[in-house]
């Protein structure tokens, strides 16, 4: 998405301030990438998710956010070791929030997370007794993802250079279409 490519994204860009939850760690590749921009940020605790966005005074931290995942490796330590914790907050942001996008970093798409595989000495050094825990990941996001589970949709940013911008792409399209139903009719 070109954030420049029109007045109403260049509008967006000048009025929203990006909400980081105070838990979000490791996160300079995003927030270097919005004072780059000039996007207003700012580091507050959220109810649910690690981003979210206020435009005009109007807050969407309880209807639109983004849960960030570094890594597959990540996503498998929260399905395995901390699943009870991970389910328990995308219970809860289905049951609150209008969106949610589960962004995951370093990953290109499906087909790469089903294949993903560590290496038998990256298995010992992690303590896994898997190897191919991509395949554990795409099992558990798709079974996940649906409507009658936790229902959120899930972007891949292979390069993370690109997650600001993945970021704002999912704000824009959603307070977009905020405005559109908000307007008055004619």
């Amino acid at each position: 998405m070109r954030l420049s490519s029109n007045d109403e994204k260049k509008d967006f860009m000048k009025k929203v301030t990006i909400l980081v939850d105070t838990r979000e760690q490791q996160n300079s590749h995003i927030t270097e990438v919005f004072s780059n921009l000039g996007i207003m940020y700012k580091s507050q605790k959220l109810d649910f998710g690690d981003y979210s966005f206020i435009v005009d005074g109007k807050d969407f931290s309880r209807s639109c956010v983004v849960e960030r995942k570094a890594d597959i490796n990540e996503v498998y330590g929260n399905v395995t070791s901390d699943r009870e914790r991970i389910e328990k907050e995308l219970d809860t942001i289905s049951r609150n929030a209008q969106q949610c996008t589960f962004m995951l970093e370093k990953c290109s798409g499906w087909e790469h997370l089903k294949g993903f595989e560590l290496s038998e000495m990256q298995a010992g050094k992690q303590g896994r007794k898997v190897c191919n825990i991509g395949a554990t990941v795409y099992s558990t996001l798709q079974a996940w993802r649906c409507g009658n589970r936790y229902s959120f949709s899930v972007e891949f940013v292979p390069e993370t250079n690109r997650s600001a911008l993945k970021i704002l792409e999912v704000f824009f399209w959603y307070y977009h279409n905020y405005k559109k139903q908000t307007a008055p009719r004619r």
